[in-house]
């Protein structure tokens, strides 16, 4: 079985901001013409967003007004951590987990994404991990890090 993907970063800006820019201002920070359905045919998302609350759909609004579903909220824990079930493109039954912890860290916030549960892939498990665990640095590792950063400017 693969290894979790773990990244952990330090954010300028304390919990509750970092919490909200991950889970509320999806839409401002996800690079949507990169990393999206969407972006798999050259075209950027319309939006991208997380309902804030435990059994929320995590959705992309693509290109022409086609909704996709990414994945659900499992757990949604306001400042915390966060848990989703997460399946981009994929039948639900293929989800693996993303949970995001946030943890005060001086005068900022430490967030460490685990993303695992490979074992849901079947024989793509070692490449879909393989896959996510560069796509985060751009989404998580940059991205996110940006908001986080511009917020607390």
């Amino acid at each position: 079985m693969p290894e979790p993907v773990v990244k952990t970063i330090d954010v300028p800006c304390d919990q509750a901001t970092a919490f909200r820019i991950f889970t509320q201002n999806m839409d401002a920070w996800w690079p949507k013409d990169r990393h999206s359905i969407s972006a798999k045919t050259g075209d950027t998302a319309r939006s991208v967003s997380l309902e804030p609350k435990a059994g929320g759909a995590v959705t992309e609004i693509g290109h022409d007004g086609t909704r996709h579903h990414w994945g659900s909220v499992r757990e949604y824990e306001p400042n915390a951590r966060l848990s989703l079930l997460w399946h981009i493109n994929l039948p639900a039954e293929q989800a693996t987990l993303v949970d995001i912890a946030f943890e005060p860290q001086g005068t900022g916030t430490r967030v460490t994404l685990r993303h695992h549960g490979w074992e849901a892939m079947g024989d793509a498990a070692q490449t879909m991990r393989d896959g996510y665990d560069s796509g985060w640095v751009g989404v998580f590792e940059t991205a996110f890090a940006e908001a986080c950063r511009a917020e607390a400017a």
